[in-house]
């Protein structure tokens, strides 16, 4: 199982990312001692992973957050520096390293648009 994430130009913008299902389950399955079940509302955790860009990997770390009003969030240290609107984002768990691995893979191309019909 891992989760996945499109990176839109407003997450790189604000840091801050809405946490789907796959990231909710995904966390739920493999830390969670510290998901967004054990968060109170304004709360955060952090759960350390490594950045693997298939030449060599980085330690970065995940935080996890809940608004007051219960919204579940995520950001990615590095996130910023790394990705561009269009990527796609993944968290694997590793079981022989028992680590969170976060990969950046290239997205869909922009489709085009005919201004002229």
């Amino acid at each position: 199982m891992k989760a996945r994430i499109n990176i839109t130009q407003r997450m790189l913008n604000k840091s801050i990312i809405d946490a789907n299902k796959s990231v909710v389950a995904f966390v739920r399955e493999h830390r969670p001692e510290l998901g967004y079940d054990c968060i109170n509302n304004g709360g955060k955790n952090v759960i350390l992973a490594h950045y693997d860009d298939g030449h060599g990997e980085w330690p970065t770390s995940i935080r996890l957050y809940r608004r007051p009003r219960g919204d579940k969030l995520l950001s990615v240290q590095g996130l910023t520096k790394r990705a561009n609107a269009g990527n796609v984002m993944t968290f694997e768990y590793d079981t022989k390293s028992d680590r969170i691995i976060v990969r950046l893979e290239l997205g869909e191309p922009p489709k085009e648009i005919n201004l002229i019909e």
